[in-house]
């Protein structure tokens, strides 16, 4: 059905200037905008069981409808089977109403169409209302991947090997520099022996789509002030849970009893080892476990610096060591 592009009182028009917006198909996942554990907004539940609660918008488009198979179900008799979706395209929000019979109210006006979104913008479908957030770009800058993480790190000696002549080194240099990285453990190659670190990826609550790092051999997960990550939500003790570290691998044990601590669905009554990918449930909250790779070692050896007639010649090293 062709949008209605007058103007009515009461009404958001579809606006002649909306692009052509990626739309919903079933069966087939839309891509990411920008990843799968990046978000570009959320909807927050404003009434109802799920008050308070956020659900993360990670692809160009999602579909919310009362058929199941849609991106959000909407339990709703007064919503259509597909009433509406949620694009990202060229940077902004929209919203579109995709032929429902009652229709979608955005702050209090009626949806005709296509529309752009802001944050903080009251959608209500049925008795569903929902308040669109709108993911800051400083946030999703600060949650990217550190450019470092799969940079090839390489010496003087790697440059030279190339071809690179812009700052030539006497040859018994460069074969000191190779004799030097060849004995030591640092290493400038992304190939050479890593460890993993672990980290936990929040997935739900008011501390989604934080990144933590497993700094430490025994970390607490849970409500009190004092654990190492604190979860600030009814479902979850206290001290609910703990990590420790046992030989480069993380363990989790439940320390509430109450069998609400969960590994890929599955109760926690023992200590269980971690691998990537697992999603630990912490009373209704879900956090993803993941590893990143890191240097060995990251004691940089000493090497020698070239001099020449002209003044000091610089080595061409990283600007600044990869963190562990």
């Amino acid at each position: 059905m062709a949008p209605d592009q007058t103007s009515q009182p009461g009404t958001v028009a579809d606006a002649n200037s909306i692009p052509s917006l990626p739309r919903y198909q079933k069966g087939i996942e839309a891509p990411y905008v920008f990843r799968e554990d990046i978000p570009w907004g959320w909807l927050e539940y404003k009434n109802g069981n799920f008050q308070g609660q956020r659900l993360a918008l990670k692809r160009v488009v999602a579909a919310l409808g009362r058929e199941e198979d849609c991106d959000i179900w909407l339990d709703d008799e007064m919503a259509s089977r597909h009433h509406a979706e949620l694009a990202w395209h060229e940077g902004q929000a929209y919203l579109t109403d995709c032929g429902s019979l009652n229709g979608i109210l955005l702050n209090g006006q009626q949806v005709q169409g296509s529309v752009p979104l802001s944050s903080q913008d009251l959608i209500e479908i049925g008795r569903q209302q929902f308040s669109f957030i709108l993911a800051e770009q400083k946030e999703l800058l600060a949650d990217q991947y550190d450019p470092l993480i799969n940079h090839t790190w390489r010496s003087t000696f790697d440059l030279q090997a190339e071809g690179d002549t812009s700052s030539p080194l006497p040859a018994a240099i460069i074969a000191s520099q190779k004799a030097i990285l060849q004995e030591s453990d640092f290493t400038f190659s992304s190939s050479n022996p890593t460890v993993n670190i672990g980290y936990l990826l929040i997935k739900d609550g008011e501390r989604m789509g934080q990144r933590l790092s497993l700094d430490g051999t025994e970390i607490t997960i849970g409500r009190s002030l004092e654990c190492t990550i604190m979860l600030n939500d009814v479902s979850v003790a206290q001290v609910h849970a703990q990590l420790y570290e046992q030989e480069g691998e993380f363990y989790l044990q439940d320390m509430a009893g109450r069998n609400n601590t969960l590994v890929n669905e599955e109760i926690v009554s023992e200590p269980c080892k971690l691998n990537a990918g697992d999603i630990i449930k912490i009373g209704t909250i879900r956090l993803e476990y993941g590893k990143a790779a890191h240097l060995r070692n990251t004691t940089m050896p000493p090497i020698p610096v070239a001099r020449s007639t002209n003044g000091p010649v610089p080595l061409r090293l990283p600007s600044r060591m990869k963190p562990q």
